[in-house]
């Protein structure tokens, strides 16, 4: 089942891996997670701009984070609640 949240979120923590930044924790309201190391990364283009969306893993569910690199912001997308 997947879960849209589309909240902005603060990320507290990341991962340097193969020349790549990735969040390692992000934390939004009184939640805050902390992902496995690595995930996949994908660059869209929106326009004039490059947004990078992430797909992460707390190592039981799947997590979706968008990163619009003009705003420095970080937005929590979805989870997936993995069986």
């Amino acid at each position: 089942m997947t879960r849209t949240i589309n909240q902005p979120v603060n990320v507290t923590g990341y991962i340097f891996t193969k020349g790549r930044t990735f969040p390692s924790r992000v934390q939004f309201g009184n939640t805050e997670l902390t992902f496995e190391h690595g995930g996949l990364r994908c660059l869209v283009q929106k326009g004039q701009e490059m947004i990078e969306i992430f797909n992460m893993s707390d190592g039981r569910d799947q997590y979706r984070l968008k990163f619009e690199r003009s705003a420095r912001s970080w937005t929590l997308l979805t989870h997936q609640v993995v069986c």
